[in-house]
Parts: C-alpha cells; sequence; structure tokens
C-alpha cells in the first residue's frame, strides 16, 4: 500500500477540515455575540462550555458528512503505485480545492440562513421554515431583498469563498514541496485511524445512539441549549418533525403516543375543574336566552398580523405602537394574559377556524373535510351569513378551498377589496388593513335580512414594513434604553413599530365607525394577534409568557355585555369562540375548545400556545425534545417566570391537563377525518 502517499493526502484533508471547523465556530461565536444575552450566558458559563462541546460534535458530523468523497478519494491513494504518487497528489489537491467548494457553499448558505430565521423567530430553523416556500414567493423575495443586509451576505460569501480558495492554494503549494522529503515510518501507518475516526465523526458519538435531538437539551436555559447544535441540523430536525406531524389520523396510535388507553381516559383527567361543561362527543352549548333568539348580533373577528402584548406595555407618548387604538382601548374589554394558539399565521388561522392542534390541513389531504369544530358552523346553524376576509390573496396556502368547506358562504380577499376600492394601497402581501376593515363595514350595512359573522385576516403589519403614504404617523422615538434593548436593525425595528401603530390605528377606525353607527348597538367585534413578533425583542425563559403572548380586545354593545369580567384571567385563542358562542347564540351547540372569558363559573383556566407550551395562574410548562420543564411566575402580576422543579405535583398535574386536553382536541379532528372517509 502506498502509506506515503495516503498519509500527504490526509494531512490536505484535515487542513480542508480545519478551515471548515473554523467557519462552524466562528458562526457560533456571531450567534452569541448577536443574540445572547451575556448575564445569563456567564450565570451558566458551564452550560455554555458545555453546549460549544456539543456544538462541536455537531459540526464534525456535518463536515464528515460534506468530505465524504474527499475520504474516498484519498483512501484510493493507498492503491496508487509509487510512481504515479506525484500526479495523484496535484489530483486529489485539486479535487480537494474545487469539489469543497459545493459543500462550502451549502453549509455557509444554511447557517446564514438559520441566523437570519433565528433573528425573526428566536429559534433555530424549523417546520415554519417550509411553508416559505408554499408562501407567496414574490411577496417573500420582496420581504428579504428589503429587510435584509442583501449586499452584507454578499460580501460575506465573497470574503469566505475568497479566503477558502487561498488557503487551499496554499495547502495545495506545500503538500506538493513537502511531499518528496516525506519518509515513511511506523507512525505513519497511524494515518489509517483516519477510517474509524471519520466514522465517529459521521454518528457523532461513540455511544449506541447516533447525534439526536436530545443530545441539545444541556441545560435549563433555552438560548444554550440552542447554542448545541447548527443550522444543517436545526434543518434536519425540522423536516423530521416535518414528516412527523404528517398525520395519518389513527385515533389508536394518537391515543398510546400519549400514554391513553382510551378516550375516556382522557375525558376524566380533563373535566376535573373545567369551567364550560361538555358531554362525551366534547360537545358543549350555549344557555337558552330569548333577547338572543329575537336579536341576533353581527360577529366581527379580526385576527391581527403579528399584534403583540409586548407592544401593548412598550405604548408610550414617545413610542406611540397604538395610534388611534389608545383613545378606543376605554370602550373595550381586555384580556392581558393572554396566549396565541400558534406562532405562525397560517398555524393560528386553521386553530382559531377549526379547533386543531394538527397542522397545516389546508394544504393536506384533509383540507376538504367539514369538521365539526368550525366556527362558523354555530353561527351558520343560527341563519347567519358567514364570511371570510382578508387583504391578501385568498389562495395562499389553500386557504380558500380550505375555508370553503368550513361553512362560510363567502370567502375574498384582495382581489374583491381592490375592485371595490381601485385606489386602494397594496403592498407584497396585498391591500392595505384599512382597505379590508372599509370592505368589512361596507359588508355590515349591506342590507340583507341576515346577521353577519365576519371572520377577518390583516395584513399590514408584515415585513416588509409599509405602509400608506398618505397614513399620518404618531411619534416613535427610540429611546438609548431601547435601542440596546432591541436586536435587529434600529430602521427595520422602527418600520415594525409604525407598521404595529398604523395598523392598530385601523382597527380603532373600524371600531370606531362601527360604534358610533347604528351598528354599533348590534355589532360584536373582537380582535387579537395570530401570534407576537419575535424579530424585534430578544425573550428567555424568564419572558417565555410574554414571548407568546397576544392582546384579545372586545367590543361588546351595551344590550350583549356580561355580567362578569376579569381582565386578569389567563385566556388564550382556544377561549375566544366559546366566549363569542355565548355573547351572541341562544340554546346553540359547538365543539367545545375552551372555556367562556366572562363565565360566572370558577374553576381551572389555563392558555396554551403551540401545544407544547401552557401556562395557568402557578406557572408555566414547556416541552423541548420530549422533555418538560417547569417554571413558576415569581410575581402577582405574572410577568416573569422562574425556573422549578419539573417533577412538583403541580407541574405534574399541568402535564396531566395539558395532554389530555391536546388528546381531546386532536381525537375530534380525527373522528371528522374518519366520518368524511365513510360517506
Amino acid at each position: 500500500m502506498n502509506i506515503k502517499l495516503f498519509k500527504n493526502l490526509i494531512q490536505i484533508l484535515a487542513k480542508n477540515f480545519m478551515f471548515f471547523l473554523v467557519l462552524f465556530f466562528v458562526s457560533r461565536l456571531l450567534f452569541v455575540w448577536s443574540y445572547g444575552n451575556s448575564e445569563e450566558l456567564s450565570a451558566n458559563y458551564l452550560d455554555v462550555i458545555v453546549a460549544f462541546i456539543m456544538g462541536g460534535r455537531f459540526d464534525i458530523s456535518v463536515i464528515c458528512y460534506g468530505f465524504l468523497p474527499v475520504l474516498l478519494t484519498a483512501l484510493i491513494g493507498l492503491f496508487i503505485p509509487q510512481q504515479r504518487s506525484l500526479g495523484y497528489l496535484r489530483f486529489f489537491a485539486s479535487f480537494c480545492k474545487y469539489y469543497l467548494l459545493i459543500p462550502l457553499l451549502v453549509f455557509l448558505s444554511l447557517l446564514l440562513i438559520d441566523y437570519f430565521f433565528y433573528q425573526f423567530f428566536q429559534s433555530h430553523i424549523n417546520v415554519l421554515f417550509f411553508g416559505i416556500f408554499k408562501d407567496d414567493t414574490t411577496a417573500v423575495l420582496d420581504s428579504v431583498w428589503k429587510d435584509y443586509p442583501i449586499f452584507s451576505i454578499l460580501l460575506i460569501y465573497i470574503v469566505t469563498l475568497g479566503l477558502f480558495l487561498l488557503v487551499s492554494s496554499k495547502i495545495v503549494n506545500n503538500s506538493l514541496q513537502r511531499f518528496s522529503n516525506s519518509k515513511v515510518s511506523k507512525v505513519s501507518w497511524l494515518y489509517l485511524l483516519i477510517l474509524p475516526l471519520f466514522f465517529i465523526g459521521l454518528r457523532g458519538s461513540v455511544g449506541l445512539f447516533t447525534l439526536r435531538r436530545d443530545h441539545t437539551n444541556v441545560s435549563t436555559v433555552a438560548f444554550i441549549n440552542a447554542l448545541s447544535y447548527n443550522g444543517i441540523y436545526a434543518l434536519k430536525f425540522a423536516k423530521s418533525e416535518l414528516n412527523t406531524n404528517s398525520f395519518a389520523a389513527d385515533l389508536k396510535e394518537e391515543l398510546v403516543a400519549n400514554q391513553f388507553n382510551s378516550l375516556e381516559e382522557a375525558y376524566i383527567d380533563y373535566r376535573p375543574q373545567a369551567i364550560d361543561s361538555f358531554d362525551n362527543e366534547f360537545i358543549s352549548k350555549t344557555a337558552q336566552n330569548d333577547f338572543l333568539e329575537k336579536n341576533p348580533p353581527n360577529v366581527v373577528f379580526v385576527l391581527m398580523e403579528s399584534m403583540s402584548y409586548h407592544y401593548f406595555q412598550l405604548h408610550s407618548k414617545e413610542l406611540n405602537l397604538l395610534g388611534d387604538l389608545e383613545k378606543e382601548l376605554p370602550y373595550l374589554y381586555q384580556f392581558n394574559h393572554a396566549l396565541s394558539s400558534f406562532n405562525g399565521t397560517i398555524y393560528s388561522l386553521e386553530n382559531l377556524t377549526i379547533n386543531t392542534p394538527k397542522n397545516i390541513i389546508s394544504q393536506s389531504e384533509y383540507f376538504d373535510v367539514n369538521y365539526s369544530g368550525a366556527v362558523a358552523k354555530p353561527f351558520k346553524e343560527q341563519g347567519y351569513q358567514t364570511y371570510f376576509l382578508s387583504g391578501a390573496n385568498t389562495s395562499w396556502r389553500n386557504v380558500d378551498n380550505f375555508l370553503l368547506n368550513q361553512y362560510f358562504d363567502i370567502v375574498q380577499g384582495k382581489a374583491h377589496i381592490l375592485k371595490r376600492y381601485p385606489d386602494a394601497e397594496e403592498f407584497a402581501w396585498g391591500a392595505h388593513d384599512e382597505y379590508l376593515f372599509d370592505y368589512i363595514e361596507d359588508k355590515l350595512k349591506e342590507n340583507t335580512k341576515k346577521p353577519k359573522f365576519i371572520f377577518a385576516l390583516t395584513i399590514s403589519n408584515h415585513t416588509p414594513y409599509e405602509i400608506p403614504k398618505h397614513h399620518k404617523s404618531y411619534p416613535i422615538h427610540l429611546s438609548d434604553s431601547l435601542k440596546n434593548a432591541i436586536r435587529i436593525d434600529e430602521q427595520l425595528a422602527s418600520d415594525n413599530f409604525a407598521a404595529h401603530q398604523y395598523a392598530a390605528s385601523q382597527l380603532a377606525k373600524l371600531i370606531r365607525d362601527v360604534r358610533n353607527s347604528p351598528l354599533g348597538k348590534n355589532t360584536i367585534i373582537v380582535a387579537t394577534g395570530d401570534h407576537n413578533i419575535r424579530q424585534v425583542f430578544e425573550y428567555n425563559e424568564e419572558t417565555s409568557f410574554l414571548k407568546r403572548s397576544v392582546p384579545i380586545l372586545m367590543y361588546i354593545p351595551e344590550a350583549y355585555k356580561p355580567a362578569v369580567y376579569d381582565k386578569n384571567i389567563l385566556a388564550a385563542h382556544k377561549d375566544i369562540f366559546p366566549t363569542l358562542f355565548n355573547l351572541s347564540l341562544s340554546n346553540q351547540k359547538y365543539v367545545y375548545s375552551g372555556d367562556n372569558l366572562f363565565s360566572p363559573k370558577k374553576g381551572y383556566r389555563f392558555a396554551v400556545n403551540e401545544y407544547n407550551y401552557m401556562a395557568d395562574s402557578v406557572g408555566a410548562i414547556s416541552y423541548d425534545n420530549d422533555k418538560m420543564y417547569y417554571y413558576q411566575w415569581t410575581d402577582a402580576k405574572r410577568q416573569k417566570l422562574k425556573v422549578a422543579d419539573a417533577a412538583s405535583e403541580h407541574a405534574l398535574y399541568m402535564n396531566k391537563k395539558f395532554k389530555s386536553y391536546k388528546m381531546l382536541q386532536t381525537a375530534k379532528i380525527y373522528q371528522d377525518i374518519e366520518r368524511q372517509k365513510k360517506k
């Protein structure tokens, strides 16, 4: 065997390998510098060290996969005749130099994508990433072009590739110069150890298991756990999660996965302390009400793009994030401790329309199932005209076809609004909010004998943050403390603040116009955010509730006002429509998803986000890589959380309540799918 040649080939491989390893290490340092909290990292420095070591293992594994063709080419060198050694060495050096440009480009691209993905979502690449390819491609590219430093990114590519070619050329020259003087010794045979070492590198482990998601749990601090792997593995985990979430609607399998022997067990676990009652089919019923039967109100529900309760807290005269909405708040019921169902628009939209823990249904084979939990169904059964209206293109994510199967009579979007208002301003995602709200008002005023249920989706507070030129903004002044707190470019943050203010002002106009018109006597308006905007501020375990928090606002005419109201109770998207059904419909059945927020009955209230985070009056639990974490509130106002014992009695109680709730919601979706199959 030509061990002399093999030794030199492996040296070239190793030097190129080190370049890649340094690239990954630098990217992790940049990640820490950009997104890390120095106090949190200092307090947990041992965990940070462990995370970097674990991250190195993930990096080595990724690089080894990229270097497989290089290793195989080096192995061939063992069988090259001595007289052809120099020629093969030159070939190998050139092969490394040019082939490795491919994995370098792929890895660098994924590291950059992951870096900016984290900036927006405060998470490594996850299943939301795959939704990008199903969004409006032109709008996505427009957002990328306007919101991200394209020229800086191009510069990173140029510098990295140029540096690699320079280093690789030096490696080639040095190797060729040293080859003739290199000698074979007993030590040279140790280079054959590259084979088992490379195999270990591929696995990332010498233990029974290869590197898995479980290995990323190195700390109780979520950000430190995020340091322990890279964007390439994040994409791999996300793809696995996507495949896992491609469900077959198998109820028996779901029961086993959630450790229930039967659906009745889930009912037994969930029923204690439930506020609203429901039967064994998970069906609730509103009270009989003569007034509602004779005077059914119009109901308008508005899902506001990225409306954040955090922004409600930050609002001031200097940093005006609410615009005209501030003047309308005294007329509204407001719930200050509320969570969105999911952290992405399509996910929250689906959950609110059909009560599903499973996504994305609109683009699955089950999009045309008539779900019994569809929130338009109770209104439809009471003789309402049901609408879904949005400034966006309703073909986005197959939403139009999906919703037309969910008891909506009319599904209309950008095209209808632009036809009604030819001068309406639009941007990448569609017509701006003010025109959508004008359209809603027009629909409410249309002379029909039927009451109306309108589900509306806004889009203006979405990247790229562009608002109509004629809009007169309130002051948005970034203090020094705020500048230090934001994690993105100041201009982009200011644009986001302005878009939030604009959207809030337009919502205020809708409420004010209705309130001051004859419609104000019999029209209920409810608004909430589809999710918090996580692009601007850094959140941690302490502020994990705020990270997921959205406002819930309700305008309720005098004749329909509830007798009981507590703005401080815990609430979530799951509770909105049960509340609306009880406010507007008499003696009406509906699928239980949550509890009436105005119910006088005392019981156990909780909020759920992403079906992996749950909060109640005592604390919160979250699930990460199949591991449960538990936190307790540090103050009576429920502003901050602290890590607590996940084995405590209350943590286990929350876990039991959460699993049974999720199981029951999932079962209803599966039963509907199975019923449709039998038709």
